[in-house]
């Protein structure tokens, strides 16, 4: 398989993963909390749908760049957010 198929396809999982976390973190009550007791920052960045899910699929990222040791993998945030926005 080649290079962009492989990053097409991480970036459609890494959004689907995603969009998961952010639906799971929202029905447990996680975000609304987060969101009225942190500082501006944490609660702006968790108000925000898209801000969240780029963030949450950098950390995803970071973790496959140190596994597969393949540096061309930082682009999938930059895919799949658009993803895991559309799938909120």
């Amino acid at each position: 398989m080649s290079t962009i198929h492989t990053l097409i396809n991480f970036g459609i999982i890494i959004g689907s993963i995603t969009a998961f976390i952010i639906i799971l973190i929202e029905k447990l009550g996680i975000r609304d909390i987060i969101i009225s007791r942190a500082p501006k920052l944490f609660s702006q960045l968790f108000d925000c749908d898209f801000c969240l899910s780029f963030w949450i699929s950098v950390i995803f990222v970071i973790i496959l760049v140190y596994i597969n040791k393949d540096i061309s993998m930082l682009i999938i945030p930059f895919l799949s957010t658009p993803i895991s926005r559309f799938l909120l």
